[in-house]
């Protein structure tokens, strides 16, 4: 599992279970799972508590998996709506991502 943290803000990836996850205050607070495909990580649903919604949080959480994907040398493949939304917005991250629909 690596690690970063920002104040009480926790952001790691969890390989056992396959997600990334964002805890505040050491409370688990948001989920990104994904699947290892052979052509990159799919990141197939994320969920952020109803109380940590329209803070910041997700995008922080989306952040931090887009990175951990790019370091890892794999591209990103959005599924989920989330995680799409939010790579459509960063452009800057666009050579990295493989968008679903392209593949099919």
């Amino acid at each position: 599992m690596t690690e970063h943290s920002r104040d009480d803000v926790d952001l790691s990836r969890n390989r056992d279970h396959n997600r990334f996850e964002l805890r505040v205050g050491g409370e688990l607070a948001g989920t990104a799972e994904y699947v290892d495909e052979p052509d990159g990580i799919a990141l197939t649903h994320t969920v952020v508590r109803e109380e940590y919604r329209h803070q910041g949080y997700s995008s922080m959480l989306m952040r931090f998996a887009a990175e951990e994907i790019i370091a890892s040398g794999r591209r990103i493949k959005p599924y989920c709506s989330y995680a799409a939304a939010y790579l459509g917005k960063h452009r800057e991250l666009s050579h990295h991502v493989s968008w679903p629909q392209e593949t099919r």
